[in-house]
């Protein structure tokens, strides 16, 4: 009896994990070269490459974030850009299995000394979001996939 109950429970219990959401899809990313600009502007080129999602959902929100710190001098250089694209018709990336690359633009902060050339440490997140539409600016049944790189040092020409 008590053996049955315990079958009882594990069955249920898988039941209920088949039924679960399913796990995020495979992201990746890399970055390009970073390229310094009048020294308080980087940009960065990001690639990214993510899964389809379900064909019976709408791909409506994409972001992606980039942080960059720099030790220079005693100090320390920091700054932050983002870019987010919202409904179609057009977005940074298509999840499709294939390479798309995009910039995200970073502005040194205006307390702090401007970049130079040479090693910073970056860290990024990137973001892709689907769901069932239910009208204008309206998602239901909502996944996502996400992605994020760093902290890491990489070199700013």
């Amino acid at each position: 009896m008590l053996r049955r109950l315990l079958c009882l429970a594990v069955l249920a219990i898988a039941g209920l994990a088949s039924t679960a959401a399913p796990a995020d899809s495979a992201m990746t990313m890399r970055l390009g070269t970073p390229d310094l600009q009048a020294g308080v502007l980087i940009v960065v080129p990001v690639t990214v490459s993510c899964s389809p999602f379900d064909p019976s959902l709408t791909l409506f929100s994409e972001n992606a974030s980039v942080s960059v710190e720099q030790a220079v001098g005693r100090t320390i250089a920091f700054g932050a850009g983002s870019i987010m694209q919202f409904l179609p018709p057009t977005f940074l990336f298509q999840c499709d299995d294939t390479e798309h690359t995009f910039v995200v633009n970073v502005l040194a902060n205006t307390g702090g000394p401007p970049f130079k050339r040479g090693l910073a440490v970056f860290t990024v997140f990137v973001g892709a979001t689907a769901g069932v539409s239910c009208g204008p600016n309206c998602f239901f049944n909502t996944v996502s996939q996400q992605g994020s790189f760093g902290p890491s040092p990489i070199r700013i020409r």
